[in-house]
């Protein structure tokens, strides 16, 4: 697969490349970015973790873009994001530059080569969402993050670090933001397809680097493929992908996939997503995880309402943790107060089964957030 992915790219840019290459003006960057302030009451019963009740939260980035089209119609891209929240941690979702690739647009497709997420999380279909950040799906803010519940990094949930929060996440997305080549395919009667390819789990080092890091595995490949039609005022949109490593020193040929749905009319949206994910761990540890989501939103002129519910399992043979399940349900109302300006109240729970080692849990959240984009 990666040798198609590389002969694939090769051809459509020797074929971008036939005539001159002389650009209009030069690449000039712009500011792009948003910032998400964001209040919660969290209300739990569980094992450890003992915050506020009340906690305040944010997620901001500056995004540097800039494009040109060359004489043969050529489109060259560059993006660049910086994120102003960066909680120190030593892994790939806690740094200060989170995506930064070159993009080529043109009648062959599209062409990526940079840090950026895989043809699966760009390709995804997913429940509606109606918030900018808070969400039971893969939240950038997470109201019970704070909280210990579980043993989620024991049973091998991929968004879990140990005992904290949320981990439900149905978007396939074991390459993460790290330094990949990327195909997509133009749209072909309204399907679409993509490939990537990610040789080393590396992200912001400098030059070539064999990224010796727990991350899953490498030479990870994806394909994915979306269908988008109109039917009588009724949108369909359906996504799929898979994707599979060699393994690495934190996991064993790791594998996942997904599937997609939504339809959207009359102001109503109405969709949701499987996510199935493999890994081993080593010293004879197996992990599989399946995650999904289903909801329903309606927006109507400012207003935006929705209610979702997601959940995720993950099933490992080590020590007394064999089983153990997430249960979210999410709903609320948002209202947009100017250009890019929104404003919403959200209402969350969250329950956790463990077969293992702690007792059930449960938390009950509710938040205000204020999203702002320029």
């Amino acid at each position: 697969m990666k040798k198609i992915l590389l002969g694939t790219t090769a051809l459509v840019a020797v074929a971008a490349m036939s005539t001159p290459l002389v650009a209009a003006e030069s690449i000039n960057l712009g500011l792009r970015g948003y910032h998400v302030g964001g209040v919660a009451y969290t209300d739990v019963d569980t094992s450890s973790g003992d915050p506020n009740e009340i906690n305040f939260g944010s997620d901001s980035e500056i995004h540097f873009r800039g494009s040109t089209v060359l004489d043969n119609g050529l489109k060259v891209s560059f993006r660049a994001d910086l994120e102003l929240e960066d909680d120190g941690a030593v892994d790939s979702d806690a740094d200060t530059i989170d995506e930064v690739y070159i993009q080529f647009d043109g009648g062959f497709g599209r062409i990526q080569f940079g840090q950026n997420d895989g043809v699966m999380d760009q390709m995804a279909v997913t429940a509606p969402l109606i918030f900018a950040e808070h969400g039971h799906n893969d939240p950038d803010m997470d109201p019970f993050g704070p909280y210990g519940f579980g043993s989620s990094s024991q049973v091998g949930l991929t968004n879990a670090t140990p005992g904290v929060g949320n981990p439900i996440d149905t978007y396939a997305d074991f390459s993460n933001d790290n330094i990949k080549l990327t195909y997509f395919t133009p749209d072909l009667n309204g399907f679409q397809f993509g490939l990537s390819f990610t040789p080393n789990p590396c992200k912001n080092d400098t030059g070539y680097s064999g990224c010796v890091t727990t991350e899953f595995g490498r030479n990870f490949w994806e394909a994915s493929g979306t269908y988008r039609q109109d039917f009588n005022n009724v949108t369909l949109s359906l996504s799929g992908g898979y994707g599979q490593g060699e393994q690495g020193s934190g996991a064993e040929e790791p594998r996942e996939w997904s599937l997609g749905g939504s339809l959207d009319f009359g102001g109503f949206t109405v969709g949701g997503s499987y996510a199935n994910k493999q890994t081993g761990g080593g010293f004879g540890v197996t992990t599989e995880q399946d995650h999904w989501d289903a909801g329903v939103s309606y927006e109507t002129g400012p207003w935006s309402f929705m209610l979702s519910y997601g959940t995720a399992e993950g099933d490992m043979d080590y020590g007394s943790v064999e089983d153990e399940e997430f249960q979210s349900w999410l709903g609320g109302v948002t209202y947009m107060y100017g250009p890019g300006m929104q404003f919403g109240f959200g209402l969350q729970t969250l329950d956790v089964d463990d077969s293992g080692v702690s007792d059930d849990e449960d938390g009950l959240a509710v938040f205000f957030e204020n999203a702002i984009t320029f």
